[in-house]
């Protein structure tokens, strides 16, 4: 948040931060606190796309989060884009394989 700070007081245009934000009391505080006009929750919301959700349930993080492996990145390219940290699914490969596929079809993979 430092960065982002010394970079706002630089600007005069709204700051963005990056850099794995995915608990809401950070989010608020950085945007609370000032060093930062919003935040980047890309890669969070890859790993859990009802993350705003669950902040607005007043949880503070989701049950699984993401863990920056990098996997959604590798994985684009070729396949569709989710979470494909397969530690996130309890080691179930097929778990991990239907949520990805589960933005196609509303009753997942079939």
């Amino acid at each position: 948040l430092e960065d982002s700070r010394a970079i706002k007081k630089q600007v005069q245009i709204p700051v963005l931060c990056t850099g794995g934000f995915q608990t809401a009391s950070f989010i608020r505080q950085a945007i609370d606190s000032k060093a930062c006009d919003g935040v980047s929750i890309a890669r969070a919301l890859v790993a859990n796309n009802d993350l705003v959700k669950i902040f607005a349930q007043g949880k503070d993080r989701p049950d699984k989060p993401c863990t920056h492996c990098n996997k959604c990145l590798a994985n684009v390219i070729e396949n569709p884009l989710g979470c494909y940290e397969v530690s996130r699914y309890d080691g179930d490969y097929e778990a991990m394989i239907r949520e990805v596929m589960s933005v196609f079809s509303p009753t997942g993979f079939e």
